[in-house]
C-alpha cells in the first residue's frame, strides 16, 4: 500500500495531546477533577480520569501545556461517551464534544 489509501472521515484532524486536563461539571467550579487528554481536534476532546461523569453532562475543562510557552486551554462542552477503561479498572475513558474554546 502507498501513502493513504483511506478516506479520513472526520472533518478534523485529531492531535495526540497528553496532558494533565483539570475539569468541573454542570456549573460548579468548587468541585474539580483531573484526567489526562489522550486526543484533541476542534470539535472534540479524549480523556482518561478517575471520576466517571454522566452522559450529557455540562463539563469546562482547562488544558495547562508543559511548559511556560502557551496559554493554558480553556474549553466547555458535553459529554457524550462516559465508560469504563478496559485496562485499568479504576479508569474511566470519557469523551467530549466542544462548544466553545477560549
Amino acid at each position: 500500500m502507498a501513502g493513504n489509501d483511506y478516506e479520513e472521515k472526520r472533518d478534523f484532524v485529531r492531535m495526540r495531546i497528553d496532558t494533565q486536563v483539570t475539569y468541573s461539571l454542570n456549573g460548579n467550579p468548587d468541585v474539580t477533577h483531573h484526567g489526562t487528554s489522550m486526543d484533541l481536534s476542534a470539535t472534540g476532546l479524549f480523556m482518561v480520569t478517575e471520576f466517571q461523569p454522566s452522559v450529557g453532562d455540562q463539563i469546562e475543562i482547562v488544558m495547562n501545556p508543559s511548559g511556560d510557552r502557551l496559554p493554558p486551554f480553556v474549553a466547555t462542552g458535553k459529554v457524550i461517551r462516559s465508560e469504563p477503561n478496559q485496562d485499568k479498572s479504576h479508569l474511566f475513558n470519557v469523551s467530549v464534544e466542544l462548544v466553545t474554546t477560549q
